[in-house]
């Protein structure tokens, strides 16, 4: 029996994983020897992936392939510790509510802000001592 495989989920899982491990496409593509655009069709689900690939995007990642399959976003992976030795690797799996999300969101976002004006504050500073 043939599964159907869901390439705009995967390639969405793909994406969202990046971002977790703080990877730009650039830099997926160029280890993944691909093109961005070439790359950027995974993600969008709009390029088939075989099993290779997808052990060779799994290896960028440090994470198992099985990993990428399974994927739910509603579930915070702790990737720095997840690798091929598992189960010595640890994953933490902690299900949010839509409210915790959105929590986490706003302050993610309030954080950022905070920094961006630090960063120019700096930056003012800067100029100051070097007039």
């Amino acid at each position: 029996m043939t599964q159907k495989v869901n390439l705009s989920k995967i390639g969405s899982s793909i994406r969202k994983i990046r971002e977790i491990k703080g990877l730009k496409q650039e830099t997926v593509a160029h280890k993944l020897g691909l093109t961005t655009n070439g790359y950027g069709k995974i993600e969008r689900g709009e390029s088939q992936i075989n099993l290779d690939r997808l052990n060779q995007i799994a290896e960028v990642f440090g994470i198992n392939p099985n990993d990428i399959l399974n994927f739910d976003e509603n579930t915070i992976y702790n990737f720095e510790n997840m690798n091929y030795s598992a189960p010595h690797g640890t994953v933490n799996n902690y299900t949010l509510s839509e409210d915790e999300r959105n929590l986490f969101h706003n302050q993610i976002t309030a954080l950022s802000d905070l920094v961006d004006k630090q960063t120019k504050l700096i930056e003012i500073l800067l100029k100051r001592t070097n007039m």
